[in-house]
């Protein structure tokens, strides 16, 4: 699982304003998986660069700009725009993979330890051409 002050970087990305301003109270309901006091925690303190140093490991996510509302500092703002997938990445995934599912398929309806039977052999087999 992604460590809790990535989540609430990536959450105040989500949630930004055009000026790359929060509210603590966004972020923590983005994050409602996550106990509210642990983000504000966060946001207000853990990842905030003009917060008073109160713990050992400090993130320079944020700058705190007034009571409540917060900025993302430019080295961590997310671009909100997806990027274009580069053309060989285009290209690549156009083409066949090549692998058969069907044959995936029935390699895992095979109980396990007939599979590890099958390798055993083919590894005796391979063994065997080699001495040759």
């Amino acid at each position: 699982m992604e460590p809790i002050h990535e989540q609430v970087l990536t959450a105040a990305n989500a949630v930004a304003a055009s000026d790359r301003t929060f509210r603590i109270a966004d972020v923590a309901a983005a994050l409602s998986h996550l106990n509210a006091a642990t983000v504000r925690t966060h946001v207000a303190s853990r990842c905030c660069v003009n917060a008073p140093a109160n713990h050992q490991s400090r993130y320079r996510y944020f700058r705190a700009v007034r009571r409540g509302v917060y900025r993302i500092e430019p080295a961590f703002r997310r671009s909100r725009q997806r990027a274009k997938p580069a053309s060989q990445d285009r290209i690549l995934a156009s083409i066949d993979s090549g692998v058969d599912s069907a044959l995936i398929a029935a390699s895992l309806a095979v109980p396990p330890t007939e599979r590890i039977e099958t390798m055993r052999r083919a590894a005796l087999s391979l063994e065997a051409m080699r001495r040759r």
